[in-house]
């Protein structure tokens, strides 16, 4: 039999409380779960040191694992992260005694003592130490999530000049990819701290159930919020110089559309193609009588060979593109500026020769550019841009 020293009593004592409630009747539901709740914080406090002696006295090596990592990856299930998280906190309760007691007696958990860890590696050892007691007062009463915003709010009074630090940092992580995923799309990324203040504050004040009896997720309200943002944003078109609104683009056969939208209309095509949303694909009927609730119709005639558009009628011609027109084009180019290389999106439509030279308003005579190469041509070529 092992003797135990007086670190491990604490942890002894926090178990042979949660073994009599378990055998106890008359221990209500409530105190059950307290009493197993400490027990479980008594026992990771006993694994993390117990991980330490066996790192520090290389205990590993006689059951033939070169690492304490290797050691409880096989003997005891745990991943090397975990068992390194372990290790850092065991080396914290080492430097902070009065953490440790706690830790040990089940009064805070394994997630407070990283946190623990955390002060002093970025706050600061001596920070931490005098700011130990405070620590722990919330820690004693309050989740991890609470401990944890103390903490950062320390290591910013401490460390200012980090805050500028950070935003430099992520201004230049910024970044947002939108991939066709499946049956949708996947969003992925980082934001920068205004931006993601922008965007949690939009989709926090957005995205509250709108009635009693809203049965949507907290996910999918957020969800709805964007949707509802980009919606009106597309509908009134962005603050550029163009003449091109960002738009969707749903391509259907005419007699596809008309089944669709009449009253009764099944769910799925009967006979045709399905209609086409650019840039993602073919999309059923649910979503195309969605899509059209209101939207602004602009049939455009064209002769279809598998992916190859020609535009077979578009209207008269004027002195500025008409909204037609404008669709057309954006159609004839996939969206995108007609400048060889250049893949951005039409934010212009653009008279190859210049109107005020005699260039037509023909469909064959104009193309889409975007803003950066609509003022590079006339700049070249010495027009105002106003008049092109």
């Amino acid at each position: 039999m092992t003797s135990t020293t007086a670190a491990d009593r604490p942890v002894l004592d926090v178990l042979r409380d949660a073994s009599h409630a378990l055998r106890s009747v008359a221990v209500g539901a409530t105190d059950e779960v307290r009493a197993l709740v400490a027990a479980r914080d008594a026992l990771d406090a006993a694994i993390s040191e117990g991980l330490l002696r066996i790192d520090e006295t290389a205990a590993h090596e006689a059951e033939g694992a070169s690492s304490v990592q290797t050691w409880a990856r096989r003997e005891v299930r745990l991943d090397a992260s975990e068992t390194r998280a372990r290790l850092r906190s065991a080396r914290a309760m080492r430097e902070l005694p009065a953490m440790a007691r706690l830790h040990r007696e089940g009064r805070i958990s394994a997630q407070h003592v990283v946190l623990f860890d955390f002060s002093l590696r970025h706050v600061g050892e001596s920070q931490t130490r005098e700011l130990e007691a405070a620590l722990l007062e919330v820690a004693l009463v309050a989740e991890p999530a609470e401990l944890k915003r103390v903490v950062r709010r320390f290591k910013d009074v401490e460390h200012p000049e980090a805050l500028d630090e950070a935003w430099v940092r992520g201004m230049e992580r910024r970044d947002l990819q939108v991939h066709r995923c499946g049956d949708g799309w996947h969003v992925s990324g980082f934001l920068p701290i205004q931006v993601g203040a922008r965007l949690q504050a939009f989709l926090t004040s957005s995205s509250v159930p709108v009635a009693e009896g809203d049965e949507r997720t907290a996910a999918q309200r957020r969800v709805d919020a964007l949707d509802t943002l980009l919606e009106r944003v597309l509908a009134e078109g962005l603050p550029t110089d163009g003449t091109v609104a960002p738009q969707l683009h749903v391509l259907v056969e005419a007699g596809t559309l008309r089944a669709a939208l009449a009253p009764g209309a099944p769910s799925v095509f009967e006979g045709g193609e399905p209609a086409t949303l650019v840039g993602f694909g073919m999309i059923g009927s649910g979503l195309l009588r969605h899509l059209t609730c209101g939207a602004t119709l602009t049939p455009i005639l064209v002769e279809r060979i598998e992916p190859n558009l020609r535009i077979l009628d578009i209207g008269r011609a004027e002195r500025y593109a008409t909204r037609r027109q404008r669709h057309a084009i954006w159609l004839r180019q996939g969206g995108e500026c007609a400048s060889d290389g250049c893949r951005n999106p039409i934010d212009h439509i653009h008279h190859e020769i210049a109107w005020s030279l005699g260039g037509p308003t023909d469909l064959g005579a104009m193309t889409g550019r975007c803003a950066a190469c609509h003022t590079r041509i006339h700049a070249r070529d010495g027009t105002i841009r106003s008049v092109a």
